[in-house]
């Protein structure tokens, strides 16, 4: 049998790694594929992740109320969009590996941070579908994303338009001209204003992994 000379055995070599480099690529930085939680991974997903998201709307509620009392609407403006952030990562760290990512989001941010990623803004059409129904909000909604060969879990809270709120995502025309004015240097791009009490506003996420015992 006539041997195929190694030179073309390495050059057939190489040009299948090539062609198959980008399939490869493209698979480890896959789209997520999203889906609802079995009732198992719904309940263990919940217990973790609640009180995570209440303490996040609580201590977030007590500092806007706190510095609204002591700064007005500007200054507490000024403030939480210099501190909201960190806040959250601060009580994301305290959670440990387990929590991999806490955060706010909206269909209508006003920090471009927030913004929602591929499997928030699936789940923020949930709760946009009750709204446009005129239907009960649900409760939370528990969604299992997966991407890049992983596994996590999302819980989603919702978060109303209280009467706090109203100072800064109210009618425009409520507000005074500072106020207006610091809105349009921090957030130019701001798309939340303009809503009533009671409003849907967006979610809390907190992303949760499970160890294989749970």
């Amino acid at each position: 049998m006539k041997r195929v000379p190694a030179s073309i055995n390495r050059g057939a070599f190489l040009f299948l790694i090539m062609f198959l480099n980008p399939f490869f690529a493209a698979r480890s930085q896959q789209d997520p594929v999203t889906s609802i939680a079995s009732l198992e991974k719904r309940q263990a997903i919940e217990k973790i992740a609640e009180p995570v998201a209440q303490e996040l709307q609580a201590s977030l509620k007590n500092i806007l109320e706190t510095k609204i009392k002591e700064l007005g609407p500007t200054g507490a403006l000024e403030y939480c969009s210099l501190n909201a952030l960190a806040l959250t990562e601060k009580i994301k760290q305290k959670q440990g590996e387990k929590i991999t990512l806490l955060k706010r989001t909206s269909d209508k941010v006003r920090n471009p941070l927030n913004k929602p990623d591929y499997a928030e803004k699936e789940a923020l059409e949930i709760f946009l579908e009750a709204q446009r129904r005129n239907e009960p909000f649900p409760a939370n909604y528990i969604q299992k994303v997966e991407q890049d060969w992983t596994v996590k879990y999302r819980y989603y809270k919702p978060i109303f338009i209280g009467n706090l709120c109203l100072n800064c995502h109210g009618s425009p025309s409520q507000m005074s001209p500072e106020l207006k004015e610091a809105l349009k240097k921090r957030y130019p791009l701001d798309e939340a204003t303009g809503y009533k009490q009671g409003d849907f506003r967006g979610l809390i996420t907190v992303e949760v992994v499970l160890s294989k015992e749970e």
